[in-house]
């Protein structure tokens, strides 16, 4: 796909929704894009709906997504302040805004509606999902921060669009701090956030957006964000490659956006017509909406915790044990407090699905799979209890491969799979299982195999499993140039973590099997910069 089209932005809005009292009502509403879930009123949830809604809609004016396959809705969670993030996030901070999560288990958005950055958070978050999807390209980590902070403070009022705000909180580094407080503009072109302080993360969310809306703010910027966006993604170095679009040398082109932010930052009133979108408002099952943080926290929660072996981490043994032993403390919390929920309300459909998968993170499949017993049948349309009873099975398999029943195991689960396909075909999960069935057997990756993974990864490239599984089947069959373009995004990765060193890995992989240079050193030291952030 051609790189994006460098045009306008946004601000951070200025409504702020606040839910009344706990109505233990849970209500979902439907728009073309997203299905937006909450115990909140009708009002906040239309509402929401509504904004994310010609969110998307002005971001597709300027970047048309090219896809061969029919793209699923994204699921936000409204959290009413405190109560809620409590529930989806014990132990983490009650103040959070928001957050995006994209992985093998489920892609959705939390955004808790008491905070006063509530939208802009959603914004951000919805800006990165939105990037992934409309781009295979591997994009330089500040840009991608860069891009997302650009537009999360887009204004959308039915009488007014303002596209280029300034966001208060990173002007604040260019209004109150001094310059030598600025970090230096090449290290930030080659940063990615480490856990080792080499970036401080307020800094470097501030300078790249300041570089993003510095660009973005004329025509002939525009122009040259595109030739340098393009020249990194060729394999340019990030630093000679700003330098020969720009014309300016990394220390000129920060006193110019320097400068920039002294004045009068410019912004955008685009005169283009965005439509009140339809939203179609249903109440959930009490027993849906009584499990729905269980629902989420399952998914997300990964059978085996990942160690991602970073090079850049500073921690401890000691600390990462602390933190492993946390994990297994959280995971074990999760598996007794969902399953006595469940227990709560036998017989209901959902009750079912929780304590399906709480007895799967337990590492108890015979569990699980009588939990679910009563949602299967040869004429099922239950996609999720279908899609969950074949990772069930796949589990069985993996724990007894040499078992007289594992061949009829994993022939079921291709059923079950094949079954929830039919009614549910935008489920990138479904996918992804069906490749599981596959994996580790004679002749894999066939054709079928890598077409597979391409329609999970066409469905969800915000998934970081589905590129790296991609790749991975693409290098067995020595297709390197495509597997290079599946790991590029995850290794360009802004934030460290295990998929990011896995993906570098294979890069390295690949470059020793091709004869190239592998493009995977750790990130440069930025000199003078304290840990922090």
């Amino acid at each position: 796909m051609n790189v994006i089209k460098l045009l306008a932005a946004v601000v951070m809005a200025a409504a702020v929704f606040v839910a009344g009292p706990a109505r233990a009502e849970w209500r979902k509403a439907e728009t073309e894009h997203f299905i937006i879930y909450g115990d909140v009123s009708e009002r906040v949830l239309r509402t929401y709906a509504t904004k994310i809604e010609r969110f998307d809609a002005l971001l597709r004016t300027y970047y048309p997504i090219e896809s061969d396959v029919q793209i699923p809705k994204l699921e936000i969670y409204l959290a009413d302040g405190a109560r809620d993030m409590r529930r989806i996030l014990p132990g983490g901070s009650e103040n959070i805004a928001g957050f995006y999560s994209a992985d093998a288990g489920r892609i959705y958005t939390v955004t808790n509606i008491s905070n006063p950055e509530a939208l802009s958070t959603l914004f951000h978050e919805y800006a990165h999902h939105f990037m992934f999807q409309m781009s295979a390209e591997a994009y330089p980590s500040w840009f991608v921060e860069g891009f997302a902070e650009y537009y999360s403070t887009v204004v959308l009022e039915p009488e007014k669009i303002e596209v280029g705000r300034e966001d208060p909180g990173r002007m604040m580094l260019f209004t109150q701090l001094g310059t030598n407080e600025w970090a230096p503009l090449a290290d930030v072109l080659q940063w990615r956030i480490s856990r080792s302080g080499r970036a401080r993360v307020f800094d470097y969310y501030a300078q790249s957006w300041a570089l993003t809306h510095y660009l973005m703010s004329a025509p002939e910027r525009q122009r040259m964000l595109s030739q340098y966006l393009n020249a990194v993604i060729r394999g340019a170095d990030p630093v000679v490659a700003m330098e020969t679009a720009t014309g300016r040398t990394s220390i000129e082109l920060q006193n110019d956006f320097r400068r920039y932010f002294r004045g009068r930052i410019t912004y955008f009133t685009p005169q283009i017509e965005i439509p009140m979108p339809e939203v179609a408002i249903s109440t959930l099952a009490a027993d849906e909406g009584a499990l729905v943080w269980y629902d989420l926290r399952l998914d997300d929660t990964p059978l085996v915790v990942p160690t991602d072996n970073d090079p850049d981490d500073p921690r401890s043994e000691g600390v990462r044990a602390e933190m492993a032993r946390d994990a297994a403390r959280y995971r074990a919390e999760l598996i007794t407090e969902a399953l006595a929920a469940a227990a709560r309300r036998p017989g209901q459909r959902m009750a079912m699905l929780v304590a399906a998968r709480a007895h799967r993170l337990n590492g108890d499949p015979a569990a699980g799979l009588a939990a679910l017993e009563p949602l299967l049948s040869d004429t099922s349309t239950d996609a999720d209890a279908l899609r969950i009873a074949a990772a069930l099975l796949m589990d069985q398999v993996r724990a007894e491969p040499d078992s007289e029943s594992a061949p009829s195991r994993r022939r079921l689960a291709m059923s079950y799979l094949g079954q929830a396909m039919e009614h549910r075909p935008l489920d990138f999960r479904i996918y992804l299982g069906l490749n599981d069935t596959r994996r580790g057997q004679s002749a894999y990756p066939t054709a079928n195999d890598i077409s597979t993974l391409e329609v999970a990864t066409a469905l969800a490239p915000q998934a970081d499993e589905n590129r790296l599984r991609l790749a991975e089947a693409y290098m067995a069959r020595s297709l390197w140039s495509e597997a290079k373009t599946m790991l590029d995004p995850v290794a360009n990765a802004p934030h460290p973590g295990a998929d990011r060193v896995r993906a570098r890995s294979m890069l390295a992989a690949i470059a020793s099997a091709t004869g190239a240079v592998a493009d995977v050193d750790p990130e440069p030291v930025a000199q003078g910069l304290s840990v922090g952030g």
